[in-house]
């Protein structure tokens, strides 16, 4: 594999640590400043819908819950059919193809944004399932529900958009295989959850605050944050090459990536405001923006070249 060669520019990794720091301070002070504990408190998260019956909405968030489930469990993390990955090795500071078993098919975002995805799901269905039975949702239902839910839709959004305007032309320009992003899990994680996570969202019409958004750059921070732990004292790669906090550039990139979870949820909150007043176009929205960045089998030699030019 290419071994890099030294950086001229220095060591930008302490800089880029602090970075990452100021934001999440600052993140958290605004947390306290827009006084989201509260609107959590009276958060009310939808667990009924005017469109279907409350027992099919239960019994879809429960499939989705149970769908995301298997495929970390079964199709991922007990698979005997290791996933591959070229990443940057922080020691040898070269590329390395490695083969990824067990848990650690579990490190990349995509696996934590179906994580997320799921566990967002989990809340949302027990919640929805007090409904069914009428009995009174717990407040710590709503206030997990409405957390996870947030930032499951700023995930799923900023996955797809990657994976498609930047992962598969990336690999299309190197002229490698890619096959591998086409799997059933690959294509769980980066295609099916946002299109049911946004049907989710048309037929229950949730109450999205702007201010949730900031849950997305906290999580954004911790994903960070375990990639390098991985990169120093686990894998010892950094799972995407971009994130090197010796680079130059890697304070810029971090603040990027830490916002732009934020920044994709709160393109999903002004279609829900759209949405609720004039429900069909919201719905044409969003729906046309999913359209754009799913993928569900390999582009052709036409398509690829569209892909890169």
């Amino acid at each position: 594999m290419e071994v890099l060669p030294p950086n001229s520019e220095g060591d930008y990794s302490n800089f880029s640590f602090a970075t990452i720091f100021v934001v999440f301070l600052l993140t958290v002070l605004s947390l306290w400043y827009l006084e989201v504990p509260s609107l959590l408190g009276n958060s009310t998260f939808q667990f009924h819908s005017n469109i279907i019956p409350v027992e099919l909405l239960a019994l879809f968030r429960t499939a989705c819950f149970l769908l995301s489930a298997y495929t970390i469990v079964i199709l991922m993390v007990r698979s005997t059919d290791p996933g591959t990955m070229i990443a940057l090795r922080h020691k040898e500071n070269d590329y390395h193809l490695f083969e990824l078993l067990g848990l650690e098919r579990l490190v990349s975002f995509s696996s934590w944004t179906l994580m997320i995805f799921g566990t967002a799901f989990l809340f949302a269905s027990i919640g929805t399932w007090h409904s069914v039975f009428d009995i009174e949702v717990p407040d710590w239902i709503t206030i997990f529900s409405s957390v996870l839910y947030s930032i499951a839709l700023g995930c799923v959004f900023l996955t797809s958009t990657v994976v498609r305007y930047i992962i598969i032309p990336t690999e299309i320009k190197m002229e490698r295989d890619f096959d591998h992003l086409f799997k059933t899990h690959e294509s769980i994680m980066h295609n099916v959850a946002i299109i049911l996570i946004v049907i989710d969202m048309i037929v229950t019409k949730p109450n999205l605050q702007p201010e949730f958004g900031l849950f997305g750059i906290i999580i954004g921070i911790i994903y960070l944050t375990f990639a390098y732990l991985w990169a120093f004292f686990g894998g010892g790669y950094y799972i995407y090459t971009f994130i090197d906090p010796r680079m130059k550039s890697s304070p810029q990139v971090l603040i990027g990536l830490a916002f732009s979870i934020g920044l994709f949820y709160l393109g999903v909150w002004i279609i829900s405001k759209i949405m609720d007043e004039v429900f069909l176009l919201g719905v044409l929205i969003i729906v046309l923006w999913v359209s754009q960045i799913t993928m569900f089998k390999k582009p052709d030699a036409a398509k690829k070249i569209e892909l890169i030019s």
